[in-house]
């Protein structure tokens, strides 16, 4: 018989897969566990237990919600609570009121089209400052501009196209659309039937064919009143001749503006001085050869229009050309109820960019909103981009996000989009798109960490850390969930990411089960880990991280589907900060679906209708206290308190992987062994059991749940020597729980093991 002293000195991989159960040859395989449930991982190698979820209140009748962060800065950040036709507002650790009800703004989205077929929120969002841009996933709804002008002012409007963007000019086009006149409201008139009701309230773009009709612009020629010229693509209008003994001639220095009006010359206008001048004549910009309008009605079986023309920088009006000859040479705008509507939205290089089929919109440099794509005549550095996707594949653009690179995901594969040449900035003549990875992506919101981007592939149940490789040239997309792949099997549909304290991905699966991961790639840590949410048929089914009002943690944020005295409720819970217990153990918060009382000392607790008729777990004054059942809203206590937790406790459990080494010829892997004793080094803990299987635990010694009356228990850390019962089995699991209500943090476990050779 060999001894050994087998060591479990971190925590930090997580619960691993039981593919992997016998890899003792792999490095993650001692730093991992056979079960984990409601602890963290830390990275620096313990396991915390997790705090619990504070109530806050429901959703909007109880119905199914989403949630979206709205984040103007650390100290003013919200939760978008999204219901049928509805959004409603939390902040502060608290819904937002006005006038003493909730305050909410009406919506476009139907509680249907909130939901996309994989079971993930079908809106994607970017903000500015207190704007935030809203698409539609499938196109279904007209993308939506989210102002905040006050704490209880808010607007929700339709995104306005009248810039752009359009679609290409078809060049055979044989339909000739003609208009009514040059400014203001005008008919249009086509051809054929090319108009349709879908294409009211959406721009059309069109475009000379030739100039011939207009004379150019030349030095010392005349000119009188209302000439028109044309120089370098750009049209202008003789507004001022200072004709006053002769005829006016045009200067030296040829019109290019595209605003207002600019002399060609000195400018002389002096009406009391008859001697006669030449220095030029005003001309007034009118446009550069094309123009785009807002259609407000169809008519003529489709053949006729109602327009308004745009006035965009400086423009006055269309060609006169439109109102003789018309032109073949138009487009109408790519966004409508027919052609379909902008799918995903990001910022990128400066530009908010616009995914929809396998098209990319970028707009105007620093004008979000302006899709022209020339000022003037001309495509500038600065003006709006079109880009078709390059691919061998058909997929559609499920996602888009901003990295070194615009990242792009299908159902397929994954792209990058970015300067063709990086010696000079993206622009229209600089820019490619570029095939990187294949693994397809699901309908959902990819993360951004540091400079990695998490994305869930197609199917669900893989987590993708897309990340550029140097060696490479390339991006690579290493799956984060190959130690760990049961824990998300049932698919994710929302995830959001926890950067402080602990740098964790939270994720809501499509069984109603809630996963995180903790990550730092920096320290090589990759750790999953399910969390059971308490009380009677807990259902996750959605989630939000915004910064806390203090502005020293991460708050994330559930709607949490339950069963209570027999009816279904969605209760709104934060996740409470579990090292609350370090400043006062009375402060310990462990509870799901809790609340805090603190007052006078007292044995009745009231307000405890969300919990109407369940049995709760309780902490009087940091110390354990029996179980309550809520009746009318309240419950007793045996004793009085002054501060009290109650809730529902999902305890934290943790199951060391099998122990190996200590045999004379090898692994002790399916040897019969057994432990004489155990060692266990906690931190800041109260309670807790500890036992070869979860079906015979014990109390870990001296470490007593409860206190006498009047004071607080003691937090302990240090080592804990624990007598294991006499048990021979060729597992050699250590089996550790927390005690209802209270804190525990392992940091280590070590065992004296006897092996049978």
């Amino acid at each position: 018989m060999a001894r050994s002293a087998p060591i479990w000195n971190t925590f930090n991989a997580g619960e691993l897969s039981p593919l992997i159960d016998g890899r003792t040859d792999q490095e993650k395989y001692f730093a991992g566990c056979k079960r984990l449930r409601n602890f963290i991982p830390t990275v620096q190698g313990p396991a915390t237990r997790r705090g619990g979820t504070r109530y806050l209140g429901s959703t909007k009748g109880n119905l199914r919600a989403w949630f979206m962060p709205f984040e103007f800065n650390q100290a003013q950040s919200y939760v978008l609570e999204l219901t049928d036709l509805k959004m409603r507002f939390w902040v502060n650790r608290g819904q937002l009121l006005s006038g003493g009800s909730p305050y909410e703004i009406a919506t476009p989205w139907s509680a249907a089209n909130l939901v996309t077929d994989e079971g993930t929120l079908a809106l994607r969002s970017v903000q500015s400052g207190d704007v935030m841009w809203v698409v539609h996933n499938a196109g279904a709804v007209r993308p939506q501009k989210l102002s905040r002008l006050g704490a209880t002012s808010w607007i929700l409007a339709d995104v306005e196209f009248d810039n752009g963007p359009f679609e290409d000019i078809d060049p055979d086009s044989t339909v000739t659309v003609t208009a009514s006149g040059t400014t203001g409201t005008i008919t249009l008139t086509a051809t054929s039937a090319i108009f349709s009701a879908d294409d009211i309230g959406t721009a059309f773009y069109m475009e000379q064919k030739d100039s011939s009709g207009v004379k150019a612009w030349n030095a010392a020629q005349g000119a009188a009143l209302n000439n028109v010229r044309r120089y370098e693509g750009n049209y202008y209008k003789c507004t001022t001749c200072p004709n006053l003994g002769g005829p006016s001639g045009t200067g030296s220095n040829p019109p290019v503006h595209t605003e207002g009006a600019v002399w060609d010359g000195g400018g002389t206008d002096d009406s009391d001085d008859d001697k006669y001048y030449s220095n030029g004549v005003e001309w007034t910009y009118l446009h550069s050869g094309y123009g785009w309008v807002k259609i407000t009605a169809i008519g003529g079986g489709g053949t006729t229009a109602t327009a308004t023309v745009i006035l965009n920088n400086g423009r006055l009006q269309l060609p006169t050309s439109f109102t003789t000859t018309g032109t073949t040479r138009w487009a109408k705008s790519a966004f409508s109820p027919l052609r379909g509507w902008p799918t995903s939205v990001a910022f990128f290089r400066e530009r908010l960019v616009y995914a929809r089929n396998r098209e990319l919109f970028f707009s105007v440099v620093g004008a979000y909103d302006d899709f022209s794509r020339k000022d003037g005549p001309d495509i500038t550095k600065e003006t709006a981009i079109k880009l078709q996707i390059a691919s061998d594949r058909l997929d559609l653009i499920r996602w888009i996000t901003p990295s070194s690179s615009l990242l792009v995901g299908t159902a397929r594969n994954e792209l990058s989009v970015q300067e063709q040449t990086t010696t000079q900035v993206f622009a229209a003549d600089n820019v490619a798109s570029m095939p990187q990875t294949e693994y397809g992506s699901r309908l959902l919101e990819p993360i951004r960490v540091g400079n990695a981007v998490l994305f869930v592939q197609r199917a669900g149940r893989k987590l993708r850390e897309m990340i550029y490789d140097y060696a490479s040239d390339r991006y690579k997309a290493d799956d984060l969930t190959v130690l760990s792949e049961h824990i998300v099997d049932a698919g994710v549909i929302d995830m959001d990411f926890q950067q402080e304290p602990d740098s964790i991905l939270w994720c809501a699966l499509a069984d109603g089960t809630l996963s995180a991961l903790t990550y730092n790639r920096e320290r090589g840590v990759v750790a999953w880990v399910p969390h059971v949410i308490g009380g009677p048929d807990a259902f996750v089914e959605t989630l939000a991280s915004i910064s806390s009002p203090d502005g020293r943690r991460d708050d994330v944020w559930f709607v949490v589907r339950r069963t209570i005295n027999g009816a279904t409720v969605r209760y709104v819970e934060v996740l409470e900060d579990n090292r609350l217990a370090e400043t006062d153990t009375a402060d310990a918060f462990y509870g799901d679906a809790g609340i805090t009382y603190e007052g006078v000392s007292t044995k009745t607790i009231i307000g405890l209708d969300h919990l109407e008729g369940a049995t709760v777990q309780v902490l009087a004054d940091g110390s354990a206290h029996a179980d309550c059942t809520v009746t009318a809203g309240q419950i007793t206590l045996n004793r009085f308190a002054t501060k009290v937790q109650i809730g529902f406790d999902s305890p934290a459990q943790l199951q060391t992987m099998r122990a190996d080494g200590g045999s004379q010829d090898g692994t002790t892997q399916t040897r019969s062994k057994s432990f004489g004793e155990v060692w266990a080094r906690l931190h800041n803990t109260i309670g807790g059991l500890i036992g070869p299987t979860f079906s015979r635990l014990d109390p870990i010694p001296g470490l007593k749940p409860a206190s006498a009356v009047g004071t607080r228990p003691a937090l302990f850390s240090g080592d804990r020597k624990i007598e294991f019962p006499a048990e021979v089995g060729t597992d050699g699991y250590i089996c550790v729980q927390s005690s209802p209500m209270l804190p525990m943090t392992l940091v280590m476990l070590s065992a004296r093991m006897e092996v049978n050779d």
